[in-house]
């Protein structure tokens, strides 16, 4: 399966996986760190035009554009994108695959938030992504990105076999029945450690108040963890310096198990 493909299968045109993405998100944001004040707070710092890659529905971005930076987005996904266009239509969004892309001209900061890298399953790939980075970054100019430091004991060939319901979500606006909600549960994942790559299996459910399913969408997410010495190594090979790490997006040092975020420089 392509990555195109695999975009298109995990966020449907229509579905309701897309539809929910910014509700999943900010669920995300409160449970754990908020990455969003980070990529913001680095953007005016840089001051210079932003690259987001893998931009999704373009909130990232957005509060990049509030704070008084210009930025730019580029996302695979149509849906994500239809979404990113109809809530900022006066932003500018590329259609365009993060691994192979070229928008003619360079840019001040590029950002991969929110594990956007790891969506990318073949380690060649993920080094030409880091590659067209840095050929779109102006002499001087940073990448930052982050990324899950994988915990082992659910790398493992069995994977997890549990299912996580999430609370229940309203539907989004335009999408179900009057009075309807959403049911999202994370069911089985299976793990492959020769290719680093894991694969989750998702379900959205529409529900009536009387618990009736009145609709049901089945999505397979594939992602490929890195080990945190190999993406120190793709960002040398790459050609970047000034290469620093974190375990979260306050600055603390590496810490196993947590967070990887990767700050580093196109040389001047």
């Amino acid at each position: 399966m392509t990555g195109s493909s695999k975009v298109d299968s995990f966020y449907p045109q229509g579905g309701l996986n897309a539809a929910s993405y910014d509700f999943r998100a900010d669920l995300d944001r409160k449970l754990f760190e908020d990455p969003i004040p980070f990529y913001r707070d680095i953007a005016v710092k840089t001051g210079g035009t932003v690259l987001e890659l893998g931009c999704g529905t373009g909130r990232i971005a957005a509060a990049i554009r509030e704070a008084g930076v210009a930025v730019e987005g580029l996302d695979l996904s149509d849906a994500m994108l239809a979404q990113a266009r109809a809530k900022y239509p006066d932003m500018i969004w590329h259609k365009g695959d993060m691994c192979n892309f070229d928008l003619g001209r360079q840019f001040a900061l590029i950002i991969i938030p929110f594990r956007g890298f790891q969506e990318i399953t073949d380690g060649e790939d993920q080094k030409c992504c880091l590659m067209a980075a840095f050929s779109h970054l102006q002499p001087g100019g940073m990448l930052v990105l982050d990324l899950i430091d994988p915990d082992l004991r659910y790398c493992l060939p069995e994977g997890d076999p549990e299912s996580v319901e999430l609370p229940l979500f309203p539907m989004p606006d335009g999408v179900g029945a009057q009075d309807s909600r959403l049911r999202i549960t994370a069911m089985e994942r299976t793990s492959d450690p020769l290719t680093q790559r894991f694969e989750e299996h998702w379900r959205f459910e529409e529900i009536d108040l009387s618990g009736n399913i009145l609709r049901c969408e089945d999505c397979w997410h594939h992602m490929r963890w890195v080990y945190r010495s190999e993406m120190r190594l793709m960002l040398q090979i790459s050609g970047f310096v000034s290469i620093s790490e974190f375990s979260d997006f306050k600055g603390n040092p590496p810490r196993y198990a947590t967070n990887q975020v990767w700050m580093a420089k196109r040389p001047d």
